[in-house]
This record gives structure tokens, C-alpha cells and sequence, in this order.
């Protein structure tokens, strides 16, 4: 079983609802794009896997809420969040491709990209205030406080300041807590005493997500990607896979990683590159701690009653640790 029919099974009973979410989305995304040029421009297509949103509406079903349509607003307010991160990370990371279409900074200049970025940022507070609800806000803008303080507090990091703590704090700042948002949300605007326990679940499958993001990064071809491999070493990044890296390897391969660096990487270095994650073992390592914050979720579930829609969520759990993009 591919990880992609995996995640389309997971899927099969909010598809409606899905639809809906993404149909919100493409429609903020398409005004975002023509106030750049114009009202008959036609913006590149949305790819995605929408993790965000269908955890947005399983974890409504897991409540037993009676109406999944109730939540689209939500579901597309925490994919226009994601969205915004990625046009935010593109300018900060010089990204020219994302999910195989070129990037908005690439597509328009980094000052537009980091517009559009807070446009969609806008555009998902007031879509969210269709809830009049004090608390729902108040989770989205923790996730945005969240994230924008993981990439604060690396920038003033040292490279070889850096820990495995460092990277893990990244991971949940930057990327679990929209997931945490995203699964506990439905639970906050139902005043339901599951928040903390999809909050956890959240945590621990966007952690495992991210580190399986870093070691993707590395260990796969642009063309399974949708964007160039290895992009965290030509943009000089520490990811837990590359500090896993560095501790391993000796001084002249250590060096050989570092001048990467804004460097032009060839299809050699990166099957090098490939190489060294199995000899050095950094790949078993960050393979095996993702799959611990992924059980970590699987454990916070069991607070709730057992459902289809749980059983979908671990699912979810499953494909982030089995997907190749």
C-alpha cells in the first residue's frame, strides 16, 4: 500500500467537507494573487496534502460534532496559516520552487512574498472570526507567535551553538504548533475536555512530521520533493539530521558539508550526501526519534472515545513517518 493511498483512505470520510475547505482557500489565495496582476490573472496551482484542514475536521468528528460543515472556515483558516509560513520560510530560505510551482518570492520579489504572506496571515484571523469566539483566535495567534519565535530564536543561534534540543524546539515552534492548533481548535470553540489531549496528539504528529521533513530534504530527489534536495545545506541550515551529521563525521567531511553553503550542489554530492546519512547513522536516528513523538500522539488519542475518525488521525500519524515528500 502506497503512502499516498494510505492518506486518500484517511481522507474518505470528510471528503466533502475537504472540498469545501480547499475551494475557500483557493479562492483567498486567487484574491491574494490578483492584487498583484490583476482581476483575469490566473494564479499557480495549490498542491498540498491539506494535513491541516482534514485534522481540523477529524478531530470535529472524534468530538461527535453533528455538522463537519461547520468547521470549513476553520480548516481554511489554518491552511491559509500554513500557506503564509511557506511564503514567509521561501524569502527567509531563498527558496525558488515550492511543491514543484515556483515560489512567491521567486514569482515576485521577497517585499511581495512577505506582503502576501501577512495578507493570508489577515485573511485567516477574519475568517476565523465567523466563530465569534475569543478563545478560537486566541489558539490561532498562539501558533503564529509560536512559529515566529522558533525562527527568532535561531537566528540568534550560533551554527555551532546548536543542540538537539535546539532542533527539536525549532520543530515544534515552527511546524506542530499549527498542527496542535489545527487538531484542538474544533475542540476550544465546543468547550470540549479534549483540548489538551488533541493539543498533544497535534504536537507530537507535527514534530514527527518535521523531522521527517528534515531527513526528507536529504535523502530524496527534487522531483519526489517539489523543490531542490538538500536545500537546508545550501541554505546553511542545522536540521537534527545535519547535527546528527556533524557529531559523526570526521574534520574534512564536516567541511566538505559546510561548504555547501550558497553553493551549487551536484548530483554527486548529493548522492554523497545520501550516503552518509545510513554510514553515520543519522538517518536511523532521526528516524527513530520522529517515530517517538509519533507514538507520543498515538498516546494522547487514547483519552478520547474510539472512533472512525481517531482510527483516521493515527492513520495520519502512520503516513508521516511513511511518506517520501
Amino acid at each position: 500500500m502506497t503512502t499516498a493511498f494510505t492518506l486518500k483512505q484517511w481522507y474518505t470520510q470528510i471528503d466533502g467537507p475537504l472540498d469545501a475547505a480547499r475551494a475557500l482557500v483557493t479562492r483567498e489565495w486567487t484574491d491574494a494573487f490578483r492584487l498583484v496582476y490583476g482581476p483575469g490573472a490566473t494564479p499557480p496551482r495549490l498542491g498540498g496534502k491539506m494535513l491541516r484542514p482534514a485534522l481540523t475536521f477529524l478531530a470535529a468528528g472524534a468530538l461527535d460534532a453533528p455538522q463537519l460543515s461547520r468547521f470549513t472556515q476553520m480548516a481554511a483558516a489554518m491552511e491559509l496559516l500554513h500557506l503564509a509560513s511557506l511564503a514567509h520560510d521561501d524569502v527567509v530560505d531563498r527558496a525558488d520552487t515550492r511543491r514543484g510551482e515556483t515560489s512567491l518570492n521567486r514569482l515576485w520579489d521577497n517585499h511581495t512574498a512577505v506582503l502576501g504572506g501577512d495578507y493570508l496571515v489577515a485573511r485567516s484571523l477574519d475568517i476565523l472570526t465567523h466563530y465569534e469566539s475569543t478563545a478560537v483566535i486566541r489558539s490561532a495567534l498562539h501558533s503564529i507567535h509560536q512559529m515566529a519565535e522558533g525562527e527568532l530564536i535561531n537566528f540568534g543561534r550560533k551554527q555551532k551553538e546548536l543542540e538537539e534540543e535546539d532542533c527539536i524546539r525549532l520543530a515544534e515552534k515552527k511546524t506542530a504548533s499549527l498542527f496542535a492548533v489545527a487538531c484542538s481548535c474544533p475542540a476550544v470553540l465546543l468547550e470540549s475536555p479534549y483540548v489538551s489531549a488533541l493539543f498533544d496528539f497535534g504536537m507530537g504528529v507535527g514534530t514527527a512530521f518535521q523531522l521527517a521533513d528534515d531527513l526528507l530534504d536529504l535523502d530524496q530527489d527534487e522531483t519526489t520533493l517539489g523543490k531542490p534536495s538538500c536545500g537546508d545545506l545550501v541554505e546553511g541550515k542545522v536540521t537534527l539530521p545535519i547535527l546528527y551529521l556533524k557529531r559523526t563525521l570526521g574534520p574534512a567531511d564536516v567541511r566538505r558539508l559546510d561548504d555547501f553553503k550558497y553553493a551549487a550542489m551536484t548530483d554527486r554530492d548529493r548522492a554523497w550526501v545520501r550516503e552518509i546519512l545510513g554510514t553515520a547513522g543519522a538517518r536511523e536516528k532521526t528516524e527513530l526519534l520522529a517515530r517517538d513523538y509519533a507514538s507520543k500522539a498515538r498516546a494522547a488519542l487514547d483519552a478520547l472515545p474510539a472512533s472512525t475518525y481517531t482510527e483516521a488521525m493515527l492513520g495520519i500519524a502512520d503516513f508521516v513517518l511513511l511518506r517520501d515528500s
